[in-house]
């Protein structure tokens, strides 16, 4: 006879009432938290949440225009901020600002933006005379907010967690007096790693004041505050003109840099004194390193020059006139080197070394400050240029090897109005050659007369 069932049957009704009571249970505490939560969402508490938090990553004063919500995406026209006294940022305008955040990371405490999607921003950086003192940049990301805490339910998260942020158009302007500049239709991607921000930039253009415009093909950015790492970048003056710049900029008191310039085929006359643009072009490849405040930079490196061409420069007039040579006038180099350092108040060139091959070489180093050029240099012509010049080869071009006849030449003097030593020798060492020829027919003359009266005294009467 089989055993009754009963007691199962009760057992398993009492499970499902119980497990229909906690889904019912479940339903209304989603519904009744969704209403909380969407009310919160619509509230000033929440726009004011919202400015306290941006704003404390700013270190700046700021207030979002009204916001909107649908579902967990949020909208805002835009957000306006002015920095604090001592900080780096002047003002801030965002607008068109979208955000998607995470439900589930509310169960973990944190606001969780897992897109951030802005149309505009612009930023004003200014030029602090005073330290900078308040937390500001990727130090912010990870900060306790400057200001008191709102007040609002416990069970509403404090902690925001912002995972992408993609602004269309990013302008940057900053304004220290003289140095002026502006980065403009850059398209930011701001993402966290760790304790770092890391800020990738495409297109735009890069504008400082004293020097041309510079398309932006990319940059990427570690921003641990007050350290900014570049570590790779390309920038352009047009298809076959481009710098790469790494390194790292201080941006906190110390407001210090060092970073490392490759440029790569840089037509150079735009950066010549104006006096020698139309005398000296090629394109220059080469790198420096630029270090020291950004109130005062200096730059050391190496450069070469491609496609080089000297023309019409007075100390090349000087030596077709001498040497009645025309090639001297105007040549190619085929070789174009030099080491430097910079400072804004002087330029110091060495181990210089130019050549046009089979007709000039000039190697040395010269230093250039307030317009006014120092040099000291071995000047190398091909030895068939001075058969016109008397005593050339035997008082001013002594040294003969590489294929050049060498003598030391000194430039000194205004780039405007270059001396040189090498015009004065040139023509003394002529004029004692055209002396010492001349003594010497003399010599042979009165010789000739000696000799041909000594004959003549034997007929005499």
């Amino acid at each position: 006879m089989p055993p009754p069932r009963k007691p199962t049957l009760r057992w398993g009704r009492l499970v499902a009432w119980t497990g229909g009571a906690v889904a019912v249970l479940a339903l209304v505490v989603y519904f009744v938290a969704s209403f909380l939560l969407n009310r919160y969402l619509h509230s000033e508490a929440f726009r004011a949440l919202l400015n306290q938090k941006t704003s404390a990553f700013l270190a700046a004063d700021g207030q979002y225009l009204s916001i909107q919500c649908n579902g967990f995406s949020f909208y805002s026209d835009g957000y306006s901020a002015r920095g604090a006294s001592g900080t780096l940022l002047k003002a801030l305008q965002a607008d068109q600002i979208r955000a998607d955040f995470e439900p589930a990371a509310l169960f973990e405490g944190a606001w969780q933006v897992s897109s951030l999607q802005i149309q505009r921003v612009k930023v004003e950086l200014g030029n602090p005379s005073e330290p900078t003192t308040a937390v500001s940049g990727a130090a912010a990301f990870l900060a306790s907010p400057a200001s008191p805490p709102i007040r609002h339910s416990s069970w509403i998260p404090e902690r925001f967690e912002l995972q992408r942020t993609q602004i269309q158009e990013t302008e940057l302007a900053w304004t220290p007096p003289g140095r002026e500049g502006s980065l403009k239709q850059m398209r930011l991607i701001l993402e966290p790693s760790g304790h770092d921000l890391i800020a990738t930039g495409f297109g735009g253009r890069l504008q400082q004041a004293g020097w041309p415009a510079l398309r932006v093909d990319h940059l990427k950015v570690r921003c641990r505050y007050p350290e900014l790492f570049l570590t790779d970048s390309l920038f352009q003056l047009s298809d076959s003109e481009s710098f790469n710049v790494s390194g790292q900029a201080n941006v906190g008191p110390a407001r210090t840099l060092d970073m490392l310039v490759k440029f790569n085929g840089i037509a150079i006359s735009p950066y010549l004194p104006e006096d020698w643009r139309a005398g000296v072009k090629g394109n220059a490849s080469g790198e420096a390193q630029v270090t020291g405040s950004l109130e005062s930079l200096q730059a050391k490196g190496s450069l070469s020059l491609t496609g080089g061409q000297l023309e019409a420069l007075p100390i090349l007039e000087t030596i077709a006139t001498f040497t009645r040579t025309r090639q001297f006038r105007q040549f190619a180099l085929q070789k174009a080197e030099a080491d430097f350092a910079w400072t804004p108040a002087k330029l110091t060139v060495s181990r210089l070394d130019a050549e046009s091959e089979g007709l000039i070489r000039l190697t040395g180093s010269f230093s250039l400050e307030n317009r006014t050029l120092q040099g000291e240099f071995q000047l190398g012509v091909a030895p068939s240029s001075l058969r016109w010049l008397p005593g050339s080869r035997a008082r001013v071009f002594t040294q003969e090897h590489d294929g050049y006849a060498w003598t030391p030449m000194k430039v000194s003097g205004l780039l405007n109005h270059l001396n040189e030593d090498l015009s004065a020798r040139l023509t003394a060492a002529a004029a004692e050659e055209v002396i010492q020829s001349v003594q010497g027919v003399k010599g042979t003359l009165e010789n000739g007369a000696k000799s041909l009266l000594d004959l003549l005294k034997p007929l005499a009467p």
